[in-house]
C-alpha cells in the first residue's frame, strides 16, 4: 500500500513532443511522443512514455519503461527498456542504463550502456559523459562507442553548452561529429555525420515548460537531414 505521506512527496510531469525532419533522397522523418513522470522529493522517479515514428514511408510505435533512483545523494542510477510494435525501421527493444556521480560541487561524470536488438542484429553503445556547471554555462560532454553487427566500431562526440537569458528562458547549443550506426534498408550502416542544433527553452509559468530546437545533419553517404522539435511540459 502507497501511504499518504510517500503521496505527498510525489509530483507527476507529463511532457509530449513532435518532430519533424526532411531527409535528402529520402521520405521524412517525423516523431509524435508522449511520456509521464513520477517524481520524489529524494529524487526518485518512474515513467512511461510513447512514441510514433514515420519513416522510410513506414511506421511504428516504441513503448519505454524506465526509472532513476538515488542511492545516495551523490550519485544515481538511471535503467530504461522499450520495444517496438512492428520493428521495421526501429529496434525490436532497447535496454538501457546509466551511472553518474557527482564529483564535484558542480560537476558530474558518469558512463551509460545501450543496446539497440534490431532485426538484423544488435547495436552495443557505450557513453561516457561528463557535466560541469558554470557561474555562466552549462557544458555537457559526451562519447558515443557503439559496436554494429558489421563488427565495426563507430566513435562519435557531442558537446552541449547552455546559457541562461533570463531567470526563465535559456539557449543551448549543440555540436557533434563522428561515425553512427543507422539501419539503412536492411542493412546497420556506419554513416559519418557532423551534427548542429541549436534550441530554446522557456518556463512560461504555472509549471509549465516549452522546447524548440533546429538541427541541422550532414551525413554521409546517406540520410542528411535538416529538423525542427518543439516539446511542451507540465
Amino acid at each position: 500500500m502507497i501511504s499518504a505521506t510517500l503521496l505527498l512527496v510525489q509530483t507527476l510531469r507529463v511532457a509530449a513532443w513532435g518532430s519533424y525532419e526532411d531527409v535528402t533522397a529520402s521520405d521524412h522523418w517525423s516523431t509524435l511522443g508522449v511520456q509521464g513522470t513520477v517524481a520524489t522529493s529524494a529524487g526518485h522517479a518512474a515513467w512511461v512514455a510513447g512514441e510514433r515514428f514515420e519513416r522510410f514511408g513506414a511506421s511504428d510505435v516504441m513503448t519505454r519503461l524506465g526509472a532513476t533512483l538515488h542511492p545516495t545523494r551523490r550519485w544515481w542510477i538511471t535503467a530504461e527498456a522499450g520495444t517496438a510494435t512492428e520493428p521495421v525501421f526501429m529496434p525490436k527493444n532497447t535496454w538501457e542504463a546509466d551511472v553518474t556521480a557527482l564529483v564535484a560541487p558542480r560537476a558530474a561524470a558518469g558512463v551509460g550502456y545501450r543496446r539497440w536488438n534490431y532485426v538484423v542484429g544488435p547495436v552495443d553503445i557505450v557513453m561516457p559523459h561528463v557535466a560541469l556547471q558554470t557561474r555562466a554555462l552549462a557544458w555537457d560532454a559526451r562519447a558515443f562507442v557503439s559496436r554494429n553487427p558489421s563488427d565495426r566500431t563507430d566513435v562519435a562526440f557531442t558537446l552541449r553548452l547552455t546559457k541562461p537569458l533570463n531567470l526563465r528562458t535559456a539557449l543551448w547549443v549543440l555540436g557533434g561529429a563522428g561515425r553512427e550506426s543507422y539501419l539503412v534498408g536492411t542493412a546497420v550502416q556506419s554513416l559519418e555525420t557532423i551534427t548542429g542544433a541549436v534550441g530554446v527553452r522557456h518556463n512560461a509559468g504555472g509549471g509549465t515548460t516549452v522546447r524548440i530546437a533546429l538541427t541541422v545533419i550532414d551525413s554521409k553517404p546517406v540520410l542528411s537531414r535538416r529538423g525542427v522539435s518543439l516539446g511542451i511540459e507540465r
